[in-house]
């Protein structure tokens, strides 16, 4: 099928990728509704996880039939290699988590959801990855960069109209309770979240990459109802501002710029053609320096607990660069030392903060040891 669909003008394709998606999304609703209707179930995310379940089926299933199965098997530059590409994401998602539970500790709540529950809310996020993913990177994306021209010009059509389409895949929300306003700016925010996650598999090569990636995303920025039980998926999606935008838009677009720069493209080219893709000893060099820089980061900023993105994203390219570059790269080991540093000193302070914040802002408890 999919060399007839290759086959095809641009526009068809264009549409097939469109119709590929809305398929995707109706099923989800339709599965999440007979759900709601033909059970008790109230809990969002058990409804959620269900419906993603039952989803997977059909994203699997369009993946094999659209001849892209490989994508689930190809590890591309390797998983070490992958995370490092996608730091920026994973430094991200460390920092929404830990600013989570900092918040958490913050309001007082003791509120927890059940283990069940929690475990549910896991499952939940990653089925979200999995499917988005196959879907959008694993279908659409390689669909799209297969039928337009392998240049650079081609490459970022494929991926800024398959990240478009995946950013307007969100807009659906208003079903299910979601304001418009918040809906949109959702829409817009996946957008340039589709353009990274794109941008991370074509340099890669690594589909699980971006799926952990993303179910990471998703599990951080929810957390507040997924663990602590604080309001619903709805709740959440729903209290996007256009604060939310103003902070995200520069967050995310700057990283895009970065990863999908002029040289970068055209090595994404180079492995679309097949060629091995072997880092020089200078990128190693140039690794290890970031790597360094992040590292000193996770130190200093270790101190108010958010160092713990920088630590480990430091810690990924150390690695990374002493696989490269073996010998004589003294830089990478120093980085690879203070980014086991800024991680120990986060960790520390995540854990002091987490018994202390709940203390500090109960004021009895304050008034009660001043009078001591």
């Amino acid at each position: 099928m999919k060399n007839k669909i290759l086959g095809l003008p641009k526009a068809a394709v264009i549409v097939i990728g469109i119709v590929i998606t809305a398929l995707f999304l109706v099923l989800m609703n339709l599965v999440g509704g007979v759900v709601a209707h033909l059970t008790s179930i109230t809990d969002s995310y058990t409804l959620q996880l269900i419906a993603e379940i039952g989803v997977a089926v059909y994203a699997i299933g369009m993946l094999f039939l659209m001849g892209y199965q490989q994508s689930l098997k190809k590890t591309g530059v390797g998983f070490l290699r992958g995370f490092y590409i996608g730091g920026f994401m994973v430094g991200y998602c460390v920092y929404v988590a830990v600013a989570q539970l900092f918040l958490q500790s913050v309001s007082g709540s003791d509120g927890v959801r059940s283990a069940g529950g929690i475990i549910i809310y896991i499952l939940t996020m990653f089925f979200v990855g999995m499917n988005e993913e196959v879907i959008m990177r694993g279908i659409v994306l390689n669909l799209f960069a297969d039928r337009f021209s392998n240049t650079r010009r081609g490459v970022l059509a494929a991926i800024i109209l398959s990240s478009v389409i995946f950013g307007a895949a969100h807009i659906p929300n208003v079903l299910s309770g979601v304001p418009l306003s918040s809906a949109l700016i959702q829409a817009l925010q996946a957008t340039l979240l589709g353009v990274l996650f794109a941008a991370i598999y074509l340099r890669s090569g690594n589909l699980w990459i971006c799926i952990i990636i993303h179910a990471f995303v998703d599990f951080g920025g929810l957390m507040a109802s997924g663990i602590f039980g604080n309001g619903d998926m709805t709740d959440m999606i729903g209290s996007l501002s256009v604060l939310n935008l103003v902070v995200t838009v520069p967050l995310f677009l700057v990283p895009c710029i970065v990863l999908l720069r002029r040289s970068k493209l055209d090595e994404i080219v180079e492995m679309r053609e097949g060629e091995i893709i072997i880092p020089s000893e200078r990128e190693g060099e140039n690794i290890a320096t970031v790597s360094l820089v992040l590292g000193i980061l996770g130190i200093v900023t270790g101190f108010v607990g958010y160092g713990a993105g920088f630590g480990l994203v430091g810690l990924l390219g150390a690695i990374c660069s002493k696989k490269i570059k073996p010998q004589q790269n003294g830089t990478a080991t120093v980085a690879l030392i203070t980014s086991i540093i800024g991680l120990v000193i986060a960790a520390l302070m995540i854990t002091a903060i987490m018994f202390l914040m709940p203390v500090l802002s109960d004021t009895s408890t304050l008034e009660s040891i001043m009078n001591q």
